[in-house]
């Protein structure tokens, strides 16, 4: 799994991908992986529900999107 850093490269299709986000707290940052949507065509992170099985696509994310990956296995145990 090697993480790829964002905004430097950028995905090249619109799609859910795993992130790494960081957010301001009291003490510095607070860095954390949550699977977001990626526009392509606006270079937009979005907050994303893939229990849905319309697959929402919800609010823009304002948080720093400091990386990606493309492609996390699933464990199918």
């Amino acid at each position: 799994m090697n993480w790829i850093s964002y905004p430097a490269n950028k995905p090249e299709k619109s799609g859910p991908y795993v992130v790494s986000i960081s957010r301001p707290v009291e003490n510095g940052d607070y860095t954390f992986s949550y699977k977001a949507y990626y526009s392509a065509e606006t270079d937009r992170w979005f907050k994303y529900n893939p229990f849905s099985d319309e697959k929402d696509v919800l609010e823009e994310i304002t948080f720093k999107i400091n990386g990606w990956i493309q492609n996390l296995p699933a464990y199918l145990g």
